[in-house]
């Protein structure tokens, strides 16, 4: 019997979606990417209000993000590991962090707090734009440092030629112009895909749990009216402006400076820093300043969608004006 292939794959999951349900089990969605602004799209259509458990089933999916091409035994090998070891355990932190003390919670979920919030910087929509951009900037440098130009309109005409033996040698050459002229301006955007993109996903998350391992987990519990939000970059992280250097930038993971802000529900959420030579207690949040602060920072660094219990006048500012993601690769 064939298996079947698990094509809607949710790079947010669903199980920490849920966590940010409101009482009356309903989530606002606020849609703040630029595609979402073009022409066509009102306030009103960038906002959603989502209902129940049941509702977040068509939230933050896309279609085989997770899933290999090429004949594998088991093409949901990915998915079925992001289900099996990473969302399957995150109730089970979610309870603990609520029933037992901090340092059991440490010592019982360290190492899977800091896969899971590797996972959540990896396995992104947000992340794939990352990667298209390190790509996009390594295509760009290179084009500096290419052969002359009359060389590569002969080396492309010839491999056009074999990809497209249909097409003249007028539309061939139209075709090379406009590339060269987009490779010269910096406007070509490198996209990719399946197993290519998988790998990378998987080769950053690697990566992002090795940079943090090092990090002290402090764990915030919102007793406040300002419930925590989330987004399709929950995971964020950043050097406050005031220790920014040119040896610690913006968007500095392995410095001593470095904040990273997690939330893991509408009253939880993980903070990690090298300011303190131990992992911390519980640390309660009575002050409403603080709560709005993480929520600044979630909102401020998301990408394309905000995740709310309620909705408030803050958010909705994402969805009258453009306000875009802070920070963008650029070749030097």
């Amino acid at each position: 019997m064939t298996e079947e292939i698990k094509r809607r794959n949710h790079f947010i999951p669903k199980v920490h979606l849920e966590k940010f349900l409101n009482d009356d089990s309903t989530l606002y969605v606020y849609k703040k990417g630029k595609q979402f602004f073009k022409k066509g799209f009102t306030k009103e259509d960038r906002l959603i209000t989502v209902v129940g458990s049941d509702g977040l089933n068509n939230i933050a999916v896309k279609n085989n993000l997770y899933i290999p091409k090429g004949n594998l035994p088991n093409r949901n090998i990915f998915e079925d590991f992001f289900n099996d070891e990473i969302e399957s355990y995150y109730n089970n932190l979610i309870n603990d962090i609520n029933h037992i003390p901090f340092s059991e919670v440490i010592k019982k979920h360290r190492s899977y707090i800091i896969n899971l919030t590797a996972s959540m910087m990896g396995r992104t929509l947000h992340s794939k734009d990352e990667i298209e951009e390190m790509y996009t900037a390594d295509f760009q440098m290179f084009q500096k440092f290419r052969v002359r130009e009359e060389e590569r309109i002969e080396s492309l005409k010839k491999e056009f030629a074999k990809r497209e033996p249909n097409l003249s040698e007028q539309e061939i050459l139209k075709i090379i112009n406009n590339y060269l002229k987009q490779a010269k301006e910096g406007k070509l955007k490198i996209k990719i895909g399946g197993n290519t993109l998988i790998k990378r996903m998987f080769e950053k998350m690697g990566m992002m749990a090795q940079l943090i391992s090092d990090m002290n987990i402090h764990i915030l519990k919102n007793e406040t009216e300002f419930l925590f939000i989330t987004s399709d970059n929950p995971a964020v992280y950043f050097v406050p402006p005031e220790k920014v250097n040119f040896l610690f930038r913006e968007k500095s993971l392995g410095g001593p400076y470095t904040e990273l802000y997690f939330p893991l529900s509408k009253e939880i959420c993980i903070l990690m820093t090298r300011r303190e030579k131990r992992d911390l207690d519980y640390v309660k949040i009575s002050q409403g300043f603080l709560a709005r602060t993480v929520n600044y920072n979630i909102a401020h660094n998301s990408k394309s969608f905000i995740f709310s219990p309620d909705r408030n006048k803050f958010l909705d500012k994402f969805i009258e004006e453009s306000i875009p993601y802070p920070f963008e690769m650029k070749v030097g």
